[in-house]
């Protein structure tokens, strides 16, 4: 017989998915404030250091196309607390890695791990939640994910100089087993799930299939994925990788005040992602509010080759306010969600994630390119030079998606493709 679930109970599910895409957003940016000491313990050249911090992405995103028919067929509850596991283990074989390769191959591992984050918790709010609510409950979440960026900036930099940053990230993957396990036992998919049951629908491989070719072959994906490419790329290589070295070389700022300046940004994705959502809800509409938005987070992204020689109260204003407009991004998900049939959700979701996380491994790897073309000075800092060529190339790109996206179709909750 099944037993009824608490009316709150999608409100513990909501909590359990926020922890561990907090948990994500801490790994996929904790290599900024520590990128010197990984330099150094570990022997990378800006290269290498650029692949390491892409990696997370490049296995993160080769991840995200089977993950929506895995999503569709077995559930979020068991692919996000399997994939969880094989995070946690990942993160700790990063911790006591002896050499870049090992750093280089157990960052990937993390990436698999927390693939499912974010689209597992999107595919069960298609189940427990109106879709009314779905672009404000996508700006909350979000939100509070950030607070895993914010903690891997001054938190991680005390932590770090206390433990270690091998103790700090060991302590870390503790924290991502146990949240997996309690994943597994207290998730529900749907309302009328019972419990320790897996869904019933399987899709067959020609609706997997079938899915796949709905959405790849539409014209309209194709507007959406180059700027979720673009804005997350630039938005990453800023609090993922770079912008603590940029900020600590150019400014000559220590590592826990280059770290409180990077702050910024996700403190400013925390007051932007629920207010965009929100007012996208209001308006219902997602086009013109991304549009316009956008562009203001590509001036701001652009003014960082400028190098404007801010005071420090200008660099946390210039910092907040990228993480504040980029953010906006997010409702790309909301788009393309609204765009394609609800049977197709985790696929819909999941290919879109694929560009984004591209977009994350491919703008770090690619400033570290750009960057190697420079001689580092005695004490491993580059020049300023070498930064604005490397965050000029990213605006560009950057530019020339906004400027596909601008043939895109708005959408609304009502809204679906046939």
């Amino acid at each position: 017989m099944k037993k009824p679930f608490s009316p709150h109970y999608r409100w513990y599910i909501f909590t359990l998915c926020a922890a561990i895409f907090i948990i994500s957003q801490f790994w996929r940016v904790s290599n900024a404030v520590v990128a010197n000491d990984l330099s150094h313990d570990l022997g990378l050249s800006p290269e290498n250091l650029g692949l390491l911090g892409g990696a997370f992405f490049y296995s993160f995103c080769l991840v995200q196309l089977p993950m929506g028919p895995l999503l569709d067929r077995f559930g979020s509850r068991v692919v996000m607390s399997s994939l969880a596991c094989i995070g946690a283990a990942s993160a700790i074989v990063f911790a006591l890695s002896s050499s870049g390769a090992m750093a280089i191959l157990a960052r990937a591992g993390i990436g698999i791990g927390m693939a499912a984050a974010l689209m597992g918790s999107y595919k069960i709010f298609t189940t427990w939640f109106s879709p009314h609510e779905f672009a404000t409950l996508s700006g909350i979440m979000i939100a509070l994910g950030n607070m895993g960026a914010i903690g891997a900036t001054t938190p991680l930099a005390l932590l770090s100089e206390t433990l270690g940053w091998r103790g700090a990230f060991l302590c870390m993957a503790t924290i991502t087993l146990l949240l997996a396990v309690t994943i597994f036992l207290v998730v529900r998919d749907h309302p009328h799930q019972r419990t320790g049951t897996l869904p019933h629908a399987s899709p067959s491989m020609s609706n997997i299939f079938s899915g796949f070719r709905l959405v790849f072959g539409s014209s309209r994906f194709w507007c959406l994925a180059p700027l979720a490419f673009a804005a997350y790329g630039a938005m990453i290589t800023v609090i993922g990788l770079w912008g603590g070295p940029y900020l600590m070389h150019t400014c000559g700022l220590s590592k826990t005040t280059a770290s409180v300046i990077l702050l910024a940004t996700p403190i400013g994705a925390i007051c932007g992602a629920p207010f965009w959502g929100r007012l996208s809800d209001k308006l219902r509409r997602r086009k013109l509010l991304i549009l316009l938005v956008q562009g203001v987070s590509l001036l701001v992204f652009f003014s960082l080759a400028m190098d404007l020689q801010l005071p420090r109260w200008g660099l946390l204003l210039q910092f907040w306010l990228f993480g504040f407009t980029g953010v906006s991004s997010t409702l790309l998900y909301v788009q393309v969600k609204e765009t394609f049939p609800l049977f197709i959700a985790g696929t819909a979701l999941t290919a879109l994630n694929f560009f984004l996380m591209l977009g994350g491994a491919v703008f770090q790897h690619m400033m570290g390119i750009i960057m190697g073309n420079w001689t580092p000075s005695i004490t491993g800092a580059l020049p300023v030079v070498a930064y604005q060529w490397g965050f000029a190339v990213s605006a560009a790109l950057l530019a020339l998606a906004l400027i596909v996206y601008i043939s895109s179709h708005d959408t609304t909750p009502e809204s679906a493709s046939s």
